[in-house]
């Protein structure tokens, strides 16, 4: 039998501490999770790719097998669960009633955040999450490091299927990321990420900090960069795409494709990108809950929600399944995260249902936050959409950058941050179709910019009264 041989008190002691049932036992954890979430990324991948290749005719069969199973597992795992399923005679065995479970919102995450955590939390492989929402109020909750593995399995997915993305292709992220002070000052705007960032972006472009004044800052070292892909909020893309036609610059490098994400987009934001990179834009619809995964694949830009993520309801007011074509709050349940299951979670966004095709629910369009919405005199709500979004207004060919805010019914601030040609008619176009729709007084404010969320995105409109 060959003898161990120590070399020194410092691997005395690590060997010691290697041998210690707890830390035996944190390894073992650590490679039966690494194992598992290996095995189901790989399953995942291959049904998506059947899917792509119409191998697979209906995954309805599969996701409701993935429904049943996390049902299941908040039954005998989540107090919050097993309580509300006994006091709602709900049968975690069965869909029948499963439009009866209660639906779940942030306060009451936050209210029985304990509750909600899974009793094998200890033994799986987690992160924390810390968003501030559209409201800009802290919320925290804990993810399975599975349900990230399984995101990561369809960006990548996506990416190679709509947009021919190879390994080693350089994608580059626009987000709202912190950069050190002592980049700041040298006029870099952009930080580098690791390689498990890699699908997201490996370098990362921050909002926070762009102005009229840097802004060739970060168009140059875009070009330095030369990306095949790029990612992000589709406000910050757009106002880099919008100086790279003002000033006619040539993009000397194939962009394969533009993904937006995190915010709503519009027409005209989708137009300048295309054209300034001259590539084609593909839209994404998630959230860090990592419940839903809704992608784009061509002009429609109609999102599919993967049978093989999550399931995905769309609901009005009363809490019913709303018909095609109609407008309903996107409702959904996540499969993969063990740690802090979100069974019928309210995700507060506004979507055109287009039905349910083989267990893939599609959304023809994603038209804002449930908040987004201006209040009339007479109290009815006037969606973002119908009052700005859906109409023609020639006036914004002369703004930079608009936010409305809402604090009493029939009454807007409007601020404005002026391009060049803005004149006294466009604000007199503004007030009429304000009036004219929906009898809206509008009050407005000249600004020379428009402040961003603390996640550096940026907000239409603030409503105080919702």
């Amino acid at each position: 039998m060959a003898k161990i041989r120590i070399t020194s008190k410092g691997n005395y002691m690590k060997l010691r501490k290697a041998l210690n049932p707890f830390h035996m036992r944190k390894t073992i954890n650590y490679v039966c999770n690494f194992c598992a979430n290996t095995i189901e990324s790989q399953t995942i991948l291959r049904m998506l790719i059947k899917m792509q290749n119409g191998q697979l005719q209906d995954a309805t069969q599969h996701r409701n097998e993935k429904l049943l199973n996390i049902l299941r597992y908040v039954q005998n795992h989540c107090p919050y669960y097993k309580n509300l399923f006994l006091e709602n005679n709900i049968n975690p065995n069965s869909l029948k009633n499963f439009g009866q479970i209660p639906l779940l919102d942030k306060a009451t995450v936050r209210t029985h955040f304990n509750e909600l955590l899974s009793d094998e939390v200890s033994s799986l492989s987690t992160y924390t999450m810390n968003t501030g929402g559209s409201t800009g109020e802290p919320f925290e909750f804990i993810v399975s490091t599975l349900a990230g593995v399984i995101d990561k399995v369809h960006q990548e997915f996506v990416f190679k299927t709509t947009m021919g993305y190879k390994e080693g292709d350089k994608i580059v992220a626009f987000d709202g990321s912190t950069v050190p002070e002592e980049c700041i000052k040298s006029h870099i705007y952009w930080i580098q990420k690791s390689d498990q960032d890699i699908p997201y972006g490996r370098l990362s472009y921050s909002s926070l900090y762009l102005t009229k004044e840097n802004i060739q800052y970060y168009v140059q070292n875009i070009i330095d960069t030369a990306p095949c892909i790029l990612r992000g909020y589709p406000s910050f893309i757009n106002s880099i795409a919008e100086y790279i036609l003002n000033e006619n610059i040539n993009i000397p490098f194939k962009v394969k494709g533009v993904q937006l994400t995190a915010e709503m987009a519009n027409d005209a934001q989708i137009d300048n990108i295309e054209r300034a990179f001259n590539t084609k834009v593909y839209l994404q619809y998630g959230h860090s809950e990592v419940c839903v995964y809704g992608f784009t694949f061509d002009a429609t830009q109609e999102y599919y929600c993967s049978p093989f993520y999550g399931y995905t309801e769309v609901l009005d007011e009363t809490g019913r399944p709303v018909d095609k074509g109609e407008v309903g709050e996107v409702v959904v349940t996540g499969f993969y995260n063990f740690a802090m299951p979100f069974i019928r979670y309210r995700t507060g966004d506004l979507a055109v249902f287009n039905g349910d095709n083989n267990g893939v629910v599609a959304l023809q369009k994603i038209i804002g936050r449930t908040q987004d919405y201006v209040i009339t005199k007479d109290g009815e709500k006037i969606s973002l959409t119908a009052l700005i979004f859906g109409q023609h207004y020639a006036a914004f060919k002369h703004i930079e950058k608009w936010q409305l805010q809402q604090d009493i019914p029939g009454k807007v601030h409007f601020r404005i941050v002026k391009a060049k040609n803005y004149s006294e008619k466009d604000e007199q176009e503004i007030q009429r179709k304000f009036r004219g729709i929906g009898d809206i007084d509008t009050e407005f404010k000249y600004v020379s910019s428009i402040p961003l969320t603390k996640r550096g995105k940026y907000k239409f409109l603030i409503q105080n009264i919702l």
